[in-house]
């Protein structure tokens, strides 16, 4: 066995994190920007959880998007900082003629039926780019990556952690929903 050296800390070493750094662009490997569930334990939150509850701690831990889980841990859903934003818990609320404090994060969630995937096998392959491409064509600000032949939920991309780490925007615009149409129609 080999003893490695141990020494104290300088004054001028700095915590860093990976947005200081300009290694990424959009010839990268997609791998750069894909959150791996093998090393990255997701960030997850239980379905029955209070909206309002749920807002606070996806803040307090600056979490933009977290996954759904059951009473056993298996996925669900994914729900976003967006999805808890008071218009879209009073659009729920009144759907469901509840009061506030009665929304859980299972009635404003995605549910897993609708969230789209990309394989694992494919993502080794790609770039950034190529990702970037993907999300804008369907919509999605994140994609979950599936490794298909062990049938694995290995991670997620997301286009908050592809931007942050390329120091741009990257725009996904929405995909419209009848509700959208609607409020817009009736606006104006």
């Amino acid at each position: 066995m080999k003893n490695l050296s141990v020494f104290s800390l300088a004054a001028n070493d700095h915590l860093v994190q990976p947005e200081e750094f300009t290694d990424v662009d959009a010839h990268t490997s997609a791998l750069a920007i894909f959150t791996d569930f093998r090393s990255h334990k997701p960030h997850m939150l239980d379905s029955r959880l209070e909206a309002s509850e749920a807002l606070e701690v996806m803040l307090a831990e600056d979490v933009k998007t977290k996954l759904v889980v059951d009473d056993n841990k298996e996925f669900i859903g994914v729900i976003s900082q967006d999805d808890l934003a008071d218009h879209n818990l009073l659009l729920r609320q009144m759907a469901l003629h509840v009061k506030r404090d009665e929304l859980l994060v299972r009635d404003l969630m995605h549910a897993r039926a609708n969230i789209r995937a990309i394989d694992y096998s494919q993502l080794q392959q790609a770039t950034v780019a190529d990702v970037v491409s993907t999300m804008k064509k369907s919509h999605q600000e994140y994609l979950l990556v599936v490794d298909k032949d062990a049938h694995h939920i290995r991670g997620i991309v997301s286009s908050r952690e592809i931007a942050r780490r390329l120091h741009t925007p990257v725009e996904i615009e929405k995909e419209l929903t009848f509700i959208d149409i609607f409020t817009a129609v009736k606006v104006h």
